[in-house]
This record gives C-alpha cells, sequence and structure tokens, in this order.
C-alpha cells in the first residue's frame, strides 16, 4: 500500500483532500499534516513513499520542506499541490521538485501523478539508485553543452532558436526541460512537440534565471569512462528519435503520437547517464565486464544493480512526470512482450523499438531477408518483421 503524507497549513484544505480521496483509502494509506513542522514530525515517525505539500505556508513552507524531505529521505516522491505562488518560491522548489501541480486539482489528476511516480519503484529493486535517481536535484548534462548554453544566454540579446537547439542536442537538457513543461511550475502543463517549443513557452529570460542562477543543469563528465562514449550514446539516441518520428508519421499517427515518439527515442539511453553520473565506479566495472566476458551493456547492468538502465531512465521519467507514452517506450523499447500487441496498438513504445532495432549494427544482430534486424531479448511474430522490412526501406531515405 502506497504511504501518502499530505501537506498544508490550512485545515479546510485538508478536510476537502480527505473528502475527494477517501474513495482511495483501500489503496492509499493517507496521513494529514497542518503545516510544515508538523510534517516533519510525521517523518520522522514514519515511512512515507510520497510527500504532497502546499507551497505557501509560515515558518516551513513548501519548498524549504522538500528541501529537508530531499536531503534526509531521498527516495521519497515530492510533490507539490498549490495555488498561485511567488516566482522566487518557484525558483526554490525546482530542484526539489519531482512534479508541480497547481490548485484545483481533481482527484484524477493527483492519482494519475501518484500512480506513475510510484509504479516503477517496485520494479527498480536496488534501493540505492531509486535514492541516488530520487536525490537529483539538477540534470547532469554534456559540458559542451552546458558551455554553450551558457554563453548564448550571457548574450545580450541571445537567440531562442539557438538556445532550443541547444538544449535539443542534450539528453538530459532535454529530460528536464520535459520535466518543466510537463508541470505546473510556471503555467499549465503542456504536451509539446518538441524541445524547442518547450523552450518558446518558458521564454528566454526566464530560462536564463532558471540556468545561470538557479542551476538547473550540472555539468557531468559522466564517469569518464573507458570504453562508453556518452557521444555515442547522444547519437544513436538522435537517430532512433529521428526515425521513431518518422515511423510514426508513414502509419499515419496523430502528431502528438509521432512527437512522443521522438521524445522517448531521444530519452530511451538516458539511465546509462544515470548510472554514468550517479555510480561511475560500478558503471565503470559493468562496461568492463562487457570487454572481459564478451557479455552485453545490457547483462552487466543487470548483474551489477539487478536493473538495466531501461528501468532506471523511466524511473526518472515517471518521478518528473513525462507524459506516460513516453515513459513506458522506455521502459519497454528492449523487451516490449508480444510485438503483434503494439503493433495493432501503434503507440511511442511501437516506433522506438523498430527505430532502435534498425539503427543496430553490432555483431549480436542478425540480418533477415537483407533488410531487418532482429535481437535475442526481443521476439518478433511475423507480422512485425514483415512491417520492419516496411519500415527499413521508408527509413534508408532519411
Amino acid at each position: 500500500m502506497t504511504k501518502i503524507l499530505f501537506v498544508d497549513d490550512q485545515g479546510n484544505v485538508l478536510s476537502a483532500l480527505r473528502r475527494m480521496l477517501h474513495g482511495f483509502r483501500k489503496e492509499w494509506d493517507m496521513q494529514f499534516a497542518q503545516g510544515g513542522q508538523e510534517a516533519i514530525e510525521l517523518l520522522e515517525e514514519f515511512t512515507f513513499d510520497v510527500v504532497v505539500t502546499d507551497m505557501r505556508m509560515p515558518s516551513i513552507d513548501g519548498a524549504e520542506l522538500l528541501r529537508r524531505v530531499r536531503q534526509r529521505w531521498p527516495a521519497i516522491v515530492r510533490i507539490v499541490l498549490s495555488g498561485q505562488s511567488e516566482l522566487e518560491r518557484i525558483y526554490r522548489a525546482v530542484g526539489p521538485t519531482h512534479v508541480y501541480l497547481s490548485k484545483p486539482c481533481d482527484a484524477e489528476r493527483i492519482t494519475d501523478v501518484v500512480s506513475q511516480s510510484c509504479d516503477l519503484r517496485e520494479r527498480l529493486p536496488n534501493s540505492t539508485i531509486k535514492q541516488l535517481i530520487s536525490q537529483l536535484d539538477r540534470a547532469p548534462c554534456q559540458v559542451s553543452a552546458l558551455a554553450a548554453l551558457e554563453k548564448e544566454l550571457r548574450d545580450e540579446a541571445p537567440s531562442i532558436d539557438r538556445v532550443g537547439e541547444i538544449i535539443a542536442s542534450d539528453i538530459g537538457m532535454t529530460a528536464k526541460i520535459l520535466q518543466l513543461v510537463s508541470s505546473s511550475f510556471f503555467g499549465q502543463p503542456k504536451r509539446v512537440a518538441s524541445p524547442e517549443q518547450a523552450v518558446s513557452l518558458l521564454g528566454v529570460e526566464l530560462l536564463r534565471e532558471l540556468v545561470l542562477s538557479v542551476g538547473i543543469f550540472e555539468a557531468s563528465d559522466f564517469g569518464d569512462i573507458d570504453g562508453f562514449s556518452v557521444q555515442s550514446v547522444t547519437e544513436h539516441s538522435n537517430r532512433v528519435a529521428e526515425f521513431a518520428k518518422h515511423i510514426a508519421e508513414i502509419e499515419g499517427q496523430p502528431r502528438q503520437v509521432a512527437c512522443d515518439s521522438w521524445f522517448a527515442g531521444k530519452l530511451h539511453l538516458i539511465g546509462k547517464l544515470m548510472l554514468a553520473h550517479c555510480l561511475p565506479a560500478q558503471y565503470r566495472h559493468a562496461v568492463q565486464m562487457t570487454k572481459d566476458r564478451g557479455i552485453t551493456l545490457w547483462q552487466a547492468e543487470m548483474e551489477t544493480f539487478g536493473a538495466s538502465h531501461a528501468e532506471v531512465g523511466s524511473y526518472l521519467l515517471s518521478l518528473w512526470g513525462a507524459p506516460r507514452p513516453i515513459c513506458e517506450a522506455v521502459y519497454l523499447y528492449r523487451t516490449p512482450g508480444r510485438t503483434e500487441r503494439i503493433l495493432e496498438d501503434f503507440r511511442p513504445i511501437t516506433a522506438v523499438l523498430a527505430a532502435n532495432l534498425l539503427t543496430r549494427t553490432e555483431d549480436r544482430w542478425r540480418r533477415l531477408d537483407d533488410q531487418v534486424f532482429y535481437a535475442s531479448e526481443t521476439i518478433l511474430d511475423p507480422q512485425f518483421l514483415t512491417q520492419m522490412a516496411h519500415w527499413h526501406a521508408a527509413t534508408q531515405a532519411m
């Protein structure tokens, strides 16, 4: 049973939450704290999976409460549920907050966010990884990308197109910008078509403050691991993103499905970067295992961490409130189950699975009919193989 702590300084708001969420008492163990200090006392006494707090409270406000929760209980999912708040408070909350919900908020939205944030917890058995991923308050990104972004934003007249281009070039930056527009940090949540559109919605001045003052990004060398190339990961992700979007488009899918397919392709390897950033020594060992034993990095991750980069990446994205179809595609892109089902019900996982297969050229991929590839981890039914041949021909022209 998921244990949730709701925090607000107004008793009538807590009473309203009790009434609204009464129907979930069999799924959730809920407690209610009137103010930040009472919340801290309950956190010290009981174990919680999720904290949902108002922002504007006396003494210990929501941003400060979540900062303390992040430090002392890092594995807890941290959600803001608040009305209008000063921009300065929001800046302070951006780091420790996973998802920001604006009042009024109905029960369906609250339950959807909580369930998405918690669903993948059980599939990630390594408690250390869960804590490290949950504790991230800045998105790790490539040193060169952050330097270029900071340089552009320090210009007297920064180009919004250039800012969008830089953010779209980096996996960590793309994930963070998706988090900001998928929540209510700076307005109503939006489903965006691209990082460039997200940048346009937020605006250059806000991004300048977030990047240069608040510090939402962190330059990382991702462990500087021999045999692990961040550039190769990025280039492969870019190619999968473009292929996935193209496949969705030629299948006549709605624009949002095509755009979600692009995001899922761009982010499908983000778990590798998070493992290399958070646990560099262990990831270096996993990479070395691939050389010493001739196993795949996927297998080495499973042996080292008890989970693969797919679970880690999808857990991060679900915590950050990314759209469910994107999280699903990142989680399942190597192990989708019966492929005829995802072919009949086309969604981003369909596009990303196909795009990833079509862009791999390592020895473990086996050529079939001179047109399609398959992996030992993925069972492709005949109908999917036939469709793969069609997609392969279409992507060769790109």
